[in-house]
This record gives C-alpha cells, sequence and structure tokens, in this order.
C-alpha cells in the first residue's frame, strides 16, 4: 500500500509548484536545525519557542486561556490555567521538534523512544477479525502513533484532513512520506469509505483525530461538563463494519520518552435505532479522551473551539472576537465619507 492511499494528486500550477518549493524548503531548513542539534536540544529550543509563542501571541493564549476557564471553571485557579497553557504550548512545539528530527534515516531511532502501554487491548480487538477504529487526539507527536505501531507489526491507515490549498496539501502529504505515515484524505469520500474499509476488513487499523470541534453533522456528548459537537465518523464506521473502537494517545514523559497508551476497546451497538447506537459509542470514545486529558492537562494544546458549535448555533461565549483593523479602518472611511457629503450637500442647498 502506498504511504498515501489514494489516486497520484493532479499536477500542480506553475505558482502552486512555486509556494511547494518555498514550503518544502522550510521543512528542509527545520529538519536540518534539528537534526544539527540533536533530540535533547531541539527539544529545549521546541519548549523555548513554545514558551515564547504563549507570551507573545495575545490571541491564542486568550483562546486557551477561555477554554480551560469552560473545562474547568473554578475548580482550577487562574494561575494554575495560566501554566497549565504555556506548558502546553511548550510540549506542543516540542512534539514538532520530535517529528521534525524523526524523518529518514532517523525515523527508527525516534520510534525506539516511544513505548506502548496496553497492548493487550489492542490485540484482543484484533483477535475477533474485524479491524479496529483507534480513536486518538492531538497529544505529543501523535503523527507517529501510526509509524510506531507498523514498526510492531501492526497495518496502520490515518484518515487526515488535506489542507484548501493544492501546495498545502502537497506539502502535507511529502511531510506524511518522511515519517512513514499511511494516511488517506477524507475527500473525496468514495474513496476515503472504500481505503477505511478495506483496511478494517483486512483486520488493520484506521486511526481518526477526534477531539476538535464539529461544525456540521456532529454528535452532542459531554466533554468536560459542557455539550460539544464531535464527529460521529468513528462510531458510524464501528457500527458499519463491526469493527472495535480503541481510544490510544501519545503520551510524553519527565524523561522525553514517549508511551502510546492503549485504552479498553469500545463496541457499538447495532440495535434497532442507529442514532442512539452512534450516540452511545461517540460519548464513550470522547469520555475516554477526556479521561487522558484530565491526566496531564498541559499535554492537550487548548487551541481549539471545542465548545464553538452547540445545539442552538454558535456559542459567542466559546469564541474570541478577532479585532479586523481592515476592517474597522473601512467603516471609519465610510462613515467620514459620508459625514462630508451629508455636509456638501447642506451647503448646497
Amino acid at each position: 500500500m502506498p504511504v498515501d492511499a489514494h489516486a497520484a494528486p493532479e499536477p500542480l500550477r506553475p505558482i502552486d509548484r512555486a509556494l511547494y518549493a518555498c514550503k518544502i524548503s522550510g521543512i528542509h531548513a527545520l529538519r536540518g536545525l534539528a537534526c544539527g542539534l540533536g533530540r535533547r536540544r531541539s527539544l529545549q529550543l521546541g519548549r523555548l519557542l513554545g514558551r515564547a509563542l504563549y507570551a507573545v501571541a495575545g490571541r491564542l493564549r486568550k483562546k486557551m486561556l477561555l477554554n480551560l476557564d469552560i473545562a474547568f471553571g473554578t475548580a482550577v485557579t487562574a494561575e494554575e490555567k495560566q501554566h497549565i497553557a504555556r506548558n502546553a504550548c511548550a510540549h506542543f512545539c516540542a512534539s514538532w521538534a520530535d517529528v521534525c528530527q524523526s524523518g529518514g534515516a532517523r525515523l527508527d531511532a525516534a520510534l525506539q523512544t516511544i513505548a506502548i502501554c496496553g497492548r493487550a487491548h489492542l490485540d484482543s480487538a484484533l483477535e475477533r477479525g474485524r479491524g479496529v477504529i483507534a480513536v486518538s487526539a492531538h497529544m505529543g507527536a501523535y503523527s507517529l502513533l501510526g509509524p510506531r505501531l507498523e514498526r510492531d507489526g501492526y497495518r496502520f491507515l490515518m484518515a487526515v484532513r488535506d489542507l484548501d490549498t493544492p501546495s498545502g496539501s502537497a506539502m502535507y502529504a511529502y511531510c506524511r512520506a518522511l515519517i512513514g505515515l499511511r494516511a488517506v484524505p477524507t475527500v473525496p469520500e468514495k474513496q476515503f469509505i472504500k481505503a477505511t474499509l478495506g483496511m478494517l476488513r483486512s483486520n488493520g487499523i484506521v486511526g481518526i483525530i477526534a477531539d476538535e470541534n464539529r461544525r456540521r453533522g456532529g454528535v452532542f456528548v459531554d466533554f468536560f461538563g459542557r455539550s460539544a459537537s464531535t464527529a460521529p465518523g468513528p462510531a458510524a464506521l464501528a457500527r458499519r463494519t463491526g469493527a472495535a473502537i480503541v481510544p490510544m494517545f501519545i503520551v510524553r514523559n519527565p524523561d522525553d520518552t514517549q508511551t502510546i497508551h492503549i485504552h479498553e476497546p469500545i463496541f457499538c451497538d447495532r440495535g434497532t435505532d442507529e442514532h442512539s447506537d452512534i450516540y452511545s459509542a461517540t460519548a464513550a470514545f470522547t469520555r475516554a479522551i477526556e479521561r487522558q486529558i484530565r491526566q496531564d492537562p498541559a499535554q492537550w494544546p487548548w487551541n481549539n473551539w471545542r465548545w464553538r458549535t452547540q445545539p442552538h448555533g454558535k456559542d459567542a461565549g466559546a469564541k474570541i472576537r478577532k479585532k479586523n483593523t481592515l476592517k474597522r479602518a473601512r467603516k471609519f472611511l465610510g462613515r467620514m465619507l459620508a459625514g462630508i457629503s451629508s455636509a456638501a450637500r447642506k451647503r448646497r442647498g
């Protein structure tokens, strides 16, 4: 199976080729820097950049603190929330530093630093012969989850969402190839369904990141005590195929090794009420994600508007309004011109 399980992309336009070349040059520069520094120093640099990002990116900082307020309320002090958010930025950038120096010939050495805890849960689910849907979250070097499992002989396919731009999608495909991550884009849907069903029928593993807000078509389940719109895809796929849903997450340890924590399998019932079956399974794997985050909240980035979509529509209290300076300037200029025109008409009258 190719690294990206879909048809070859169409040739890029000249402008997209130029953008792609710039992005790939940037990727190689980052990889060269990370490899030159070595793993320990590149992780230190990543943490430093993460803390600097928290200090200078005001809107990101406000977003993370707002999400922490929604999740923990008054149970966690403001100082503790700031500590969690600052460390979350450091963890996030350190994980990307890990990925940058993991590609190519260094991949096997990087994968050796990732242990697996709870392997018996995965093996017992695979013994049923219907495949496994690995539900995960944006924790640790999550893109190394598939390569690490494949190193031990498991067959893994990650569901990914490509970027809107052709150059960005091509760059993502190149990066996945560097770390050996086999993936299938969710669009076009027909190819995605065909690839995932084929992997499950051959008793393989399909990985899905399921910790983000779903703007449309989501299932509203409890997440940190508040309704959150969640992608029903893992549960719907499990109900259709009989595959087990196995939550698994990469967590960074204090010594900078990482561990894949595999939780107990979740099974989606096939009763007469399809919506109820999908709801129950979605609520179950969302609880597993929440439990893992609660063990160390700084391991999760807190930068997604997880509670933005609500049954009644968009929740204004779960989003920080953008400061659109250009839009304000246009409005101000429009009001000024309208005032000048009005004054001129009065003088003529």
